[in-house]
């Protein structure tokens, strides 16, 4: 074969290659979910994420997300992450090699406390990361502050137990709507309803939490009128069910055993943040 001919034929055969390489449908993935319980996690052990360019990894865990880091070396932003509240949203953007690690590290808050959590991404063959869920601790062995914050939501007042067990407007309680107005500051609020009976009286409101991390109250303070000074609770109390997830829905419950007295005027506030809900009373 003269030698223009099998320089012809060569480039052929490799421009059909190309084009049956071009034409060969991607490499599928199983998306797959993880339930991580990271206790102690001794180095050089650290948790794997398959992870896949254009198919994101969810991430959740169960403290509030303040810090992410990918370590690898290189120019340019190897791994693209975005964060919200709990949540950790995460893609490659370029297929990892088969022997590749590239360490991601977490720092996570939960109250004044710090952990740090690392996690390996890996490029596994016809396998993604969907969504993973982490845990710190079990909750059997967490700290102590946790718990105090967990016992806080006080659903053991006569009226939160009525107002949780969904029996409210019975054993001689009357209802109605609350003549005032609930506003919210980070969170919405409305539907407020107001119990009295002889032993005291609450006043019940929805608040839809629009932010990005959960919404929590902790504490009841009362807004002076011009020439009082606040007093902090003031009889009030406040109950909730659980934390309010974002995007979610959640009742609170204000209780006081005054059942009578001057129009209420409370601002409900959340552990260690800035939302709160104003609760005014029509005079």
């Amino acid at each position: 074969m003269p030698l223009r001919l099998e320089r012809a034929a060569v480039m052929a055969l490799f421009l059909c290659a190309t084009v049956v390489r071009a034409q060969q449908p991607p490499e599928v993935r199983v998306r797959r979910e993880q339930h991580l319980v990271l206790a102690r996690v001794p180095v050089g052990s650290e948790p794997e994420l398959r992870v896949a360019p254009g198919l994101p990894t969810v991430m959740r865990f169960d403290a509030e997300v303040v810090h992410v880091e990918v370590n690898h070396e290189g120019p340019g932003r190897l791994v693209w992450v975005d964060v919200a509240g709990h949540s950790l949203l995460l893609e490659p953007r370029r297929e990892l090699a088969s022997d590749e690690k590239l360490p991601l590290e977490v720092v996570l808050a939960q109250g004044p406390m710090r952990t740090r959590v690392v996690f390996q991404l890996v490029s596994r063959p016809g396998e993604v990361d969907a969504r993973v869920d982490v845990e710190l601790r079990p909750r059997s062995v967490r700290p102590e502050l946790e718990q105090e914050v967990a016992s806080s939501r006080r659903e053991d007042g006569p009226f939160s137990r009525l107002v949780f067990s969904g029996v409210m407007g019975k054993s001689g309680i009357t209802a109605g709507m609350f003549r005032g107005r609930t506003v919210g500051r980070g969170v919405l609020a409305n539907t407020a309803w107001d119990y009295r009976a002889a032993h005291g009286r609450a006043i019940t409101f929805i608040v839809l939490n629009v932010g990005a991390r959960p919404w929590f109250a902790s504490e009841v303070v009362r807004l002076p009128v011009a020439g009082e000074v606040s007093e902090e609770g003031s009889g009030w109390t406040v109950s909730m069910a659980a934390p309010i997830e974002p995007g979610s829905t959640g009742l609170v419950v204000l209780e006081s055993v005054e059942a009578a007295g001057v129009p209420v005027r409370l601002e409900v506030r959340e552990a260690g943040g800035i939302r709160s809900v104003r609760v005014e009373e029509s005079r």
